[in-house]
């Protein structure tokens, strides 16, 4: 599994509708992109976390910034995405203990 880090760009989300998760504190974020192209995400709530994240086709990450994987003090996140994906969530409470999480959300990027 790779691990994502945070990378400025010049392509806006505006307009991108939002995909939530809810609960499980202390939960951080993997984005599963099942979309066939490179997709962009960025991060409504926890705020704080600036920018936007390039996710590959295939690819099953832990979002990063400044080296740290994203955790949520309350659990819930909120991202924007691509206007055309579906995102399905679910709670992986065994994940990524290793990287100080609360289990994770691994939201899945379908077309």
């Amino acid at each position: 599994m790779a691990a994502v880090a945070v990378g400025l760009s010049a392509v806006g989300l505006v307009g991108a509708p939002a995909a939530q998760a809810q609960g499980q504190a202390g939960a951080c974020l993997v984005v599963q992109n099942h979309a066939g192209r490179t997709t962009t995400v960025s991060m409504n709530y926890p705020a704080g976390y600036n920018g936007e994240w390039t996710i590959y086709p295939d690819d099953l990450s832990v979002l990063l910034y400044d080296g740290v994987a994203i955790k949520s003090p309350t659990g819930d996140f909120n991202i924007q995405k691509d206007s055309d994906l579906q995102a399905v969530w679910n709670y992986e409470g065994n994940r990524d203990h290793d990287k100080g999480c609360n289990g994770s959300w691994v939201v899945t990027l379908n077309r």
